[in-house]
């Protein structure tokens, strides 16, 4: 018995010209990135005296790995943004999306995207590991073992699913999105076990790539 819920298969056809229907994947997802990473820094208290492995988050190219370019193929890196900085307490970083291109259909769409961010010391880990908190919550989160520190998963409903994991790596926050579409035409999302699943994949690659 076929699974309903399997990814179809690739059309044997591809459309010349996916045009809005490729912005359709990746419309809005920018920001709810940068609106669920942003909302989840605070001031701490400064007691704990833990160090942290990072002095500064990966820039978008030192994240660059072979997953990554199997699940948006072709992709291109369409932003790469700096976040915070000395003055904030959450700590500074890069924010980064990549994406396949529009025009000829040369794969499925599909994108990802990257929130790095090194929170300062003292009190690194303690800082990061509350980021990763307050973004989650709110969420239906599940724990992923075995990445980083600790890690949470959870998909954000929409248009198109879109997978996201908050990973803490001592005192670096790594929050990874990604979705993509079922066929070349962009007209539905991908099945939800398969987003997260590839969002989890590539949060694993990223974490590998520090």
């Amino acid at each position: 018995m076929s699974d309903p819920y399997a990814r179809p298969g690739v059309p044997e056809t591809q459309p010349q010209s996916r045009g809005c229907a490729v912005a359709g994947v990746v419309a809005g997802s920018l920001a709810v990135v940068v609106a669920i990473a942003l909302t989840g820094w605070y001031v701490l208290s400064r007691d704990s005296a833990e160090a942290g492995d990072f002095e500064a988050a990966p820039e978008c190219a030192d994240l660059q790995n072979t997953v990554l370019e199997d699940l948006v193929p072709s992709h291109a890196l369409e932003t790469e943004e700096p976040l915070g900085g000395a003055e904030d307490a959450f700590g500074s970083g890069w924010q980064c999306r990549w994406a396949t291109p529009e025009g000829p259909a040369v794969a499925v769409p599909a994108f990802a995207s990257a929130v790095a961010v090194a929170a300062p010391e003292p009190s690194g880990p303690e800082t990061a590991a509350s980021t990763l908190r307050e973004t989650a919550s709110g969420q239906e989160t599940r724990e992923v073992p075995d990445l980083g520190d600790e890690a949470l998963a959870w998909t954000e409903d929409g248009p198109f699913t879109i997978g996201c994991v908050g990973t803490r790596v001592s005192n670096l926050y790594l929050e990874t999105c990604y979705s993509a579409a079922a066929d070349y035409e962009a007209l539905r999302s991908a099945d939800e076990q398969e987003i997260q699943g590839s969002a989890e994949d590539l949060a694993e690659a990223f974490v590998d790539a520090l």
